[in-house]
């Protein structure tokens, strides 16, 4: 069953701007920070400045921010998401190679940042909202933020938009976070080399997945569920931005059966550690144990797909380890088993690589790598 209640365009564009709190004052084009009069404030605080008394720009810097109060993103009209999208669709990223997806691929992120507002009233389960738009609104948090801006950072506009949200995204804490878009299409078209193929997204999630295999040359069908209301409207609206004829279905992945599809690849919710929303059908709230989790949500999931793919299909999930409250999760080897148990092959693993935060304690020197699999079966 297709929601019905997904607001046109215009009035969704609206209601985005209405939750990030974006007045007529604060569009200074069609792609915007809402902070662009004040970059020649912004210009005179560099690290000369800083080091002569920290204290006091961190606080006047501060001032600037919580005085204006956007959180510092890329912001959009309507015809800026749209040529933002076209101009996606052209950009070349890091493809698979040697069985691995390197750093980078971040082209497209500020897109669905903007469009799916409901990331930042997502949260770690027992932990409370940590997102981009809380960490801004906490004083401390935001003061931290500046502080490293002026100390891990070089060279000029040191405390732009840009900078200060990267900056917030170092800031103690677990956030939720969206698939990128780039490392989307490198796998899809990595694991489905064939024009037109029908490409399966069995949990759509915040729109990375949407975007980047819509946007690929190989032009994919796409189809999609997710039973969350609110991503359901975004995800739709997001669809029409990009013009893509893709179909996208409110529903469980348990209970949607996809016919006649040549991949089947998503990241999908593990069933305690984040909370999308209060609806019966998210998996924190159907689910109280792995056991159950893979029963109730694993299990028919995989048999849906086993049965709709094609003969040569191919079926990917990008999943890892976790900890969360109660423990430590273990799913990737019980994931792989379930999907040999149901007739699939788990044929290689894809790794795709992962920053490292800056700071002592990372090991960066000595070689460490950092990387979540995408874990790839054969029918």
């Amino acid at each position: 069953m297709q929601c019905s209640n997904v607001a046109v365009p215009q009035a969704m564009i609206n209601e985005i701007n209405k939750f990030w709190g974006i007045k007529d004052e604060h569009i200074f084009g069609d792609e915007f920070t809402g902070y662009e009069d004040l970059y020649p404030q912004f210009d005179t605080f560099t690290k000369d400045v800083y080091d002569a008394n920290p204290s006091d720009t961190i606080d006047r810097v501060f001032e600037l921010y919580r005085n204006r109060n956007l959180i510092p993103i890329t912001y959009y009209t309507e015809e800026g998401l749209r040529a933002a999208c076209r101009d996606f669709r052209s950009k070349s990223g890091n493809g698979v190679s040697a069985g691995r997806i390197g750093l980078g691929n971040n082209a497209g992120q500020t897109i669905n940042r903007f469009i799916f507002t409901n990331m930042q009233t997502a949260e770690p389960k027992g932990r409370g909202s940590n997102s981009l738009r809380d960490r801004f609104n906490h004083d401390t948090k935001l003061k931290r933020a500046i502080r490293i801006c002026f100390e891990f950072r070089e060279g000029k506009h040191l405390v732009y938009p840009t900078a200060m949200r990267r900056a917030l995204e170092l800031v103690t804490g677990e956030n939720v976070t969206n698939f990128k878009a780039q490392n989307a299409k490198a796998i899809v078209e990595y694991l489905c080399p064939d024009i037109w193929g029908r490409v399966y997204d069995y949990s759509c999630g915040y729109g990375g997945r949407l975007l980047g295999i819509t946007s690929s040359n190989m032009n994919y069908n796409y189809i999609g569920t997710d039973p969350n209301t609110e991503t359901f409207a975004y995800l739709k609206y997001l669809n029409e931005i990009i013009g893509s004829n893709a179909e996208i279905y409110c529903e469980t992945s348990q209970d949607f059966q996809p016919e006649d599809i040549d991949c089947a690849f998503s990241s999908p919710p593990y069933f305690n550690l984040e909370k999308y929303s209060d609806e019966d059908t998210q998996c924190m709230n159907q689910f109280e144990t792995l056991d159950d989790w893979f029963e109730g949500y694993v299990e028919p999931t995989m048999l849906n797909i086993h049965k709709g793919l094609r003969d040569c299909g191919v079926f990917a999930t990008n999943i890892a380890d976790y900890k969360a409250t109660g423990g430590e999760y273990k799913v990737v080897d019980r994931w792989i088993e379930t999907a040999e148990r149901i007739g699939f092959t788990h044929s290689e693993t894809v790794k795709m690589m992962l920053n490292t935060r800056p700071g002592v304690g990372n090991d960066k020197l000595a070689g460490r790598e950092k990387w979540e699999g995408v874990y790839v079966f054969t029918k």
